[in-house]
């Protein structure tokens, strides 16, 4: 028996559409999911009973309107999923072409583009059945294609399919090594995906270590790209990200005194429900400061030092990895109750500290408001002095040895860096402890890969008071909350536009990202996956019923697709019976029956001409070779022989049954 060419390429661009189907089965909507379904059965019984095909035009067509349908919904929460559906749909739509071998290379490869959709949401165990089932169908279309190309009319005996099959296995054996060769081995890409999305390489950023007034503009007002953080939203205001804390002040610049351990980082007393974990990519000129949601209990995954109070700077081995992309994990903590360690003298004088004979009138400003009142109504009343008459403003700053002085008295303008500083003096000078804190202030969330993007227009400068009666540091931000560039609104950010940044996020974390240690966490990971498979099965009464409802419509396919096999094997399996009862089939089974009791037996796929040829009996080959002809002659034309023609056939089988060996 010998299978057509076509038959089998129709069986391995199925494998594909399944393996699509089930990739996206959870992103993709009921209607999409039966809808291919049907169309899949449809192309199931156009092939298998010969039906005609639809016209391409009006298939087409009917494909063109259904992915504008999905494209109409397309939104910030709706990308992969929309992709999925419009993978599944032009692949359904492939399936009921008329396919020449370039068809069948495009429904593989739609394949490998769900994969890699599949990509962005889950690397875990199915993901590796899918990349390898992927890989294997792919390699083995790419061969059956060529075959096809050659000889369109192609047919397989199963020693030529099964040789086919393993050839194929053994090209993806053969470049599997090599790939994970070169995946050790070759260089990484070093640039975006997207050239607009950031300056990769060495620039000054907009965060500043240090707050100098009157000189020019340390935070810097552009869009390119800080950092990404993934992680849960969390409510606005709580968007304070954390670099460094400014303690000493000059009378223009703050300064960070790196020489006097501050003490302890912040520590929580509440639940894990006040934690937030971030995976932060940090792009280079960072400074070699580690962000983190405020305020930071923890950092991973990088070489770091620590300062104190949530403040983490990159400490490489190597000088030359400074500036460079950082990928870390770091554990923040929401809670207002964030300890720190309490104050001790030294450090309370020097949180006190100023210049000597510091701008005197605003010391008598700062008695006037603040004469007396308690520490808590004092921030008040200088909070309630910056807001009133004050606005922001990123132009025509105060640039002079007295800047600040400017700032409060004259112009009443100026950027964070001027409130900051302004409410960090005036609090000193009413012998609150005080300082400067600097990182960035709010982000876009991206809802389609749940992370935040923090540009470079976000870097903020704020103010952190100590509490004597709770003995923490809280936080004050006396720039007004309508500051442009302080916090930017997901609106700004079309569908399109997150999505586009979403495949940045992953070329950046996948490939420009990665490096030596990543690939060896990642080739350990995989390999301990393989070596254990159960290793992260937790079984459990939910997780039977979330994979009960998970298989209940694969399995409604399953069984839809084996009654359709079942009703066509039973049609077959008739029509071979009535086939078998003609009488042009009988009688070629007795004369092969005849020869076979002869000792010659037909060879699988051989033709009858060339069975015949192999007889070494000269009298029994010139009596079977005018059956052979007579026989071929109507039997592979699909003709009816008449009586004359079957009684001729049937002497001619009675002489050779006669006939002595």
């Amino acid at each position: 028996m010998r299978i057509p060419l076509r038959a089998v390429l129709n069986v391995t661009v199925a494998a594909a559409a399944l393996l699509i189907f089930f990739m996206g089965l959870e992103l993709i909507g009921a209607p999409y999911a039966w809808g291919f379904m049907a169309l899949l059965l449809t192309a199931f019984f156009i092939e298998w009973r010969g039906w005609p095909h639809p016209p391409r035009f009006w298939v087409n067509l009917a494909a063109v309107a259904a992915l504008l349908a999905i494209f109409s919904r397309l939104r910030f929460n709706y990308i992969i999923e929309a992709l999925m559906e419009a993978l599944l749909l032009m692949v359904a739509v492939k399936m009921l072409e008329d396919k020449r071998s370039r068809d069948y290379i495009q429904i593989a490869l739609l394949g490998l583009i769900a994969l890699l959709g599949y990509s962005m949401l889950s690397m875990e165990k199915a993901f590796i059945v899918y990349c390898f089932g992927m890989a294997w169908i792919l390699t083995l279309t790419l061969l059956l294609s060529t075959w096809l190309d050659r000889d369109p009319g192609a047919r397989l005996s199963f020693r030529e399919l099964r040789q086919v099959i393993g050839r194929a296995a053994a090209l993806f054996g053969l470049m599997l090594p090599i790939c994970l060769l070169l995946f050790f081995v070759l260089p990484r890409a070093a640039a975006p995906l997207w050239s607009t999305r950031g300056q990769y390489g060495t620039y000054s950023t907009g965060f500043s270590d240090q707050v100098r007034l009157g000189d020019a503009d340390a935070i810097q007002t552009d869009d390119r790209l800080a950092f990404r953080a993934a992680m849960p939203p969390v409510p606005p205001q709580m968007l304070y990200w954390r670099g460094a804390v400014l303690d000493v002040f000059q009378g223009s610049v703050w300064i960070a005194s790196r020489n006097v351990f501050r003490g302890s980082n912040f520590s929580s007393e509440e639940g894990g429900d006040m934690l937030v974990r971030q995976d932060i990519s940090l792009e280079s000129g960072n400074r070699g400061y580690l962000f983190a949601l405020d305020r930071p209990i923890s950092v991973s995954g990088v070489d770091f030092i620590s300062d104190g109070d949530g403040i983490f700077r990159y400490f490489p081995l190597n000088r030359r990895d400074f500036g460079r992309r950082l990928r870390y994990e770091a554990v923040s903590t929401l809670s207002p109750n964030a300890k720190s360690v309490p104050l001790r003298d030294v450090e309370r004088r020097r949180y006190l500290s100023l210049p000597d004979a510091f701008i005197p009138r605003l010391r008598t400003l700062v008695e006037e408001i603040t004469q007396g009142l308690e520490p808590e109504e004092k921030i008040a009343a200088v909070t309630r002095f910056l807001a009133a008459g004050f606005s922001y403003s990123l132009s025509g700053l105060p640039r002079s040895w007295n800047a600040l002085e400017r700032f409060i008295f004259v112009e009443k303008r100026g950027n964070c860096e001027y409130f900051a500083s302004a409410m960090g003096v005036m609090l000193r000078m009413a012998g609150i402890p005080a300082r400067l804190v600097t990182g960035y202030r709010g982000g876009v969330y991206n809802p389609a890969g749940e992370y935040y993007i923090v540009q470079e227009q976000h870097a903020h400068v704020w103010v952190e008071a100590w509490d004597d009666k709770t003995k923490m540091w809280v936080r004050h931000d006396p720039t007004p909350a309508a500051a442009a560039g302080a916090v930017s609104a997901s609106a700004a950010y079309s569908a399109w536009l997150f999505y586009l940044d979403l495949l940045d996020y992953q070329w950046s974390r996948l490939v420009v990202n990665y490096n030596w240690e990543l690939q060896a966490e990642m080739a350990a990971n995989l390999w301990e996956t393989l070596r254990n498979p159960r290793a992260s099965l937790t079984p459990s009464w939910d997780g039977f019923r979330r994979l009960g409802s998970a298989l209940s419509l694969p399995a409604a396919f399953l069984g839809a697709s084996a009654l359709a096999a079942a009703l066509c094997f039973a049609v077959s399996r008739l029509a071979r019976r009535v086939k078998n009862h003609r009488p042009e089939t009988a009688l070629l089974k007795k004369f092969l029956s005849i020869l076979r009791r002869r000792g010659y037996r037909r060879r699988e796929g051989e033709g009858l001409e060339e069975f015949v040829e192999r007889v070494d009996n000269a009298r029994l080959r010139t009596l079977a070779l005018p059956f052979v002809h007579e026989f071929e002659d109507f039997y592979y034309r699909d003709l009816a022989p008449d009586a004359a023609t079957l009684s001729r056939l049937r002497s001619r089988i009675d002489r050779i049954a006669r006939e002595k060996d």
